[in-house]
């Protein structure tokens, strides 16, 4: 059976690290495309009846790493998308205090801080009820059990 309160609390650690990898994924892209392209015009070669097989390769791995990046790019950013939804539905001072503990990765202190709490205890207890609302929001209600 799955622990879907740390599932969500993994989904939700990674909405951070996603963001960073969708700017690593669009810098890989631009890298492909500056230097899969031709460097100049090409001229036909007519002492040569044929295209090498190597230039023939060297192109068709370059399109196929594109399309992957950008099949990558795009599930990432879905993926990033399905979380935001997924916080938009809550309400806003859980959310908050969710994006500031797993996505901003706030000390406790400044989340504190941020919620206008006094004690770290209280802030404990605030993100486990938002935690939970996130996870059967984002789970359905095969999250019921583990809450």
């Amino acid at each position: 059976m799955i622990n879907y309160f740390e599932a969500a609390e993994k989904t939700l650690r990674a909405r951070g690290l996603l963001e960073t990898a969708l700017g690593n994924l669009e810098r890989k892209k631009e890298r492909i495309l500056r230097y899969g392209a031709p460097s100049e015009y090409p001229s036909a070669d007519m002492s040569k009846p044929y295209t090498g097989a190597k230039s023939v390769n060297d192109a068709l791995a370059d399109c196929l790493e594109l399309a992957e990046v950008m099949r990558e790019i795009q599930v990432t950013r879905d993926k990033v998308e399905e979380i935001d939804d997924v916080l938009a539905q809550m309400d806003e001072d859980d959310a908050r205090i969710l994006r500031l503990w797993y996505i901003e990765r706030k000390s406790k202190d400044e989340i504190t801080e941020a919620v206008c709490y006094s004690s770290t205890s209280s802030l404990y207890d605030l993100r486990n009820k938002a935690l939970v609302r996130f996870a059967l929001l984002y789970f359905g209600a095969g999250a019921m059990p583990s809450m």
